[in-house]
């Protein structure tokens, strides 16, 4: 078995065996700071704990340390050397676009072409590589000053948001407009003859954030108006330069299976549109794909074997009934509280959604990566009025739209050109009689980024969608994130207790539902 270490942006810890991911977690679950820079301490404990006193007595023992990136020094590189001297196994340390690559070896595919992007990493921006069994052969690469990723994340700050962090704002701001804001300047493109991204302003970071005000002729306080045709500009230009480099290299290598990884791969939209390239036979994109994925990716490149199962992402901090009853006893008078047996929750939380009640579930191991896949999420029926309900309570920004979890056999009557997604990775158009059965999880422009489910996923979470369907007729339910504004998604009991008194009429805790009095 393998620890993987990354203590960057968005930190993380995790364990594989030879064939499989046991264990992974990021550290800003723990720390409750978004996207927690640093050492992932509680996440490398808690995984440590797990390996030593608990389930994996029929694993093979803990044989080595991976860490993902390279370049280190300082408290980080003490921070490592600790836990390689306590631990007295051999570490090693992998190249940052490397580890993001590695992840194609949970895609399935025989033979594919991976694509790697994101705002930068030792000393790489982007790479394109080939991967068949148990190598990669590196064809194509960018440099950190020719950076696509780092262009979005610029127009991100741009428009008063968080860079590395608030991109999918300004993705979803790109569909409230349909005009061609073009700049008379080129700012980024992809270059075909020598084969990499060129960003024309010759800055990164907030230097190119300043140009980019200028080029736009921005001040601090942006009209709507304005935000939507910059966001329009940058989604259009980063579609076109993706779309022109896949082609070249789709028609050079003949591979038509495509990996995408890297923080760009979380943009949705852009998914969406190399899912419709006639020269595109299938796209796979990690659950993990951001820099939380390179813990996992760094022990993946170690490990021999070339191809692991991952069934579904319940891979972190699992709630547990006994800690439940703890916290429970501490509780106030203004909540009631019953245990429900495993048999019988779908029952009880399908009626209690059908009843147009908001429910939080915290239950079982909680879902590694950006997305909230059942086990911490706010459920409710998808209609409007919960979105905007749930929107308030959260003071969640109003032009940001809800996923829907649909059920796999009922997503070919919802989703045009449907698959199977079980990780909310990419778009899909809504059929028009549709519409108004999931109107709270469909964008303005008409999509919709679906959680498709079956029963071998999660079974209770497939059951309690499949509850609602019997009720409602409607094969599905808005799912968000359970966490309030700005905090990450609930890991622990008291996490889950402490953000229901914001939000939520009932909350599934383990095995006990409670609900407001």
């Amino acid at each position: 078995m393998i620890l993987g270490v990354f203590d960057g942006h968005n930190a993380s810890s995790s364990i594989i065996s030879k064939k499989e991911i046991i264990q992974a977690s990021s550290e800003e679950r723990f720390t409750r700071k978004k996207n927690f820079r640093g050492f992932p301490l509680n996440s490398i404990r808690q995984s440590l704990e797990k390996f030593e006193y608990e389930e994996y007595e029929e694993y093979e023992k803990l044989e080595a340390i991976t860490v993902g990136g390279i370049f280190r020094k300082g408290e980080r590189l003490k921070n490592i050397k600790e836990l390689q001297k306590r631990l007295e196994i051999p570490i090693y340390y992998y190249n940052h676009h490397l580890c993001h690559t590695a992840l194609y070896k949970l895609s399935g595919f025989k033979e594919c072409l991976i694509l790697t992007m994101d705002g930068g990493g030792d000393g790489f921006s982007s790479t394109v590589s080939i991967g068949k069994k148990n190598k990669v052969d590196i064809i194509s690469q960018s440099d950190l000053i020719d950076s696509i990723g780092d262009f979005y994340a610029s127009v991100t700050e741009l428009l008063g948001f968080k860079p590395m962090e608030d991109e999918g704002k300004v993705m979803s701001l790109s569909s409230y407009d349909f005009s061609e804001c073009l700049p008379t300047q080129k700012i980024i493109d992809y270059n075909c003859k020598i084969k990499t991204f060129k960003n024309y302003l010759g800055v990164i970071g907030h230097e190119s954030t300043k140009t980019l005000q200028k080029i736009f002729l921005t001040s601090k306080n942006l009209e709507w108006d304005k935000k939507y045709e910059i966001s329009r500009y940058a989604q259009n230009e980063l579609e076109k330069s993706v779309l022109k480099l896949l082609k070249q290299f789709v028609f050079e290598t003949g591979i038509q299976n495509i990996v995408f990884s890297g923080g760009v791969s979380q943009n949705v939209k852009l998914n969406k549109k190399i899912i419709e390239q006639e020269f595109i036979t299938d796209l796979y994109v990690p659950p993990f794909s951001g820099d939380e994925g390179l813990a996992i990716g760094s022990s993946l490149i170690h490990s021999k074997n070339n191809i692991f199962e991952l069934k579904n992402t319940y891979l972190g901090y699992e709630i547990k009934n006994n800690n439940v009853n703890d916290i429970l006893k501490h509780l106030e008078s203004n909540f009631s509280v019953e245990y429900i047996e495993d048999k019988e929750i779908p029952n009880y939380i399908g009626n209690l959604i059908s009843s147009n009640n908001i429910v939080c579930v915290a239950r079982g191991k909680m879902e590694f990566g950006p997305r909230a896949l059942g086990n911490r999420s706010i459920l409710a029926l998808p209609t409007k009025k919960n979105a905007l309900k749930i929107s308030k309570a959260l003071k969640r920004d109003s032009f940001m739209p809800y996923a829907p979890t649909i059920l796999d056999e009922c997503m070919s009557d919802y989703l045009i050109n449907s698959r199977h997604s079980p990780f909310m990775t990419t778009l899909f158009d809504v059929f028009e009689d549709k519409k108004s059965k999931i109107e709270g999880t469909i964008h303005v422009d008409g999509t919709t980024r679906a959680q498709t489910i079956n029963k071998e996923f999660n079974k209770v979470y497939y059951e309690i969608v499949s509850t609602v369907n019997d009720i409602t007729t409607i094969p599905a339910v808005l799912n968000t994130s359970f966490n309030l504004h700005g905090e990450p998604i609930v890991c622990t009991e008291k996490d889950a207790l402490l953000s229901f008194n914001s939000i939520g009429d009932a909350l599934l805790l383990g095995n006990y539902l409670i609900t407001k009095i």
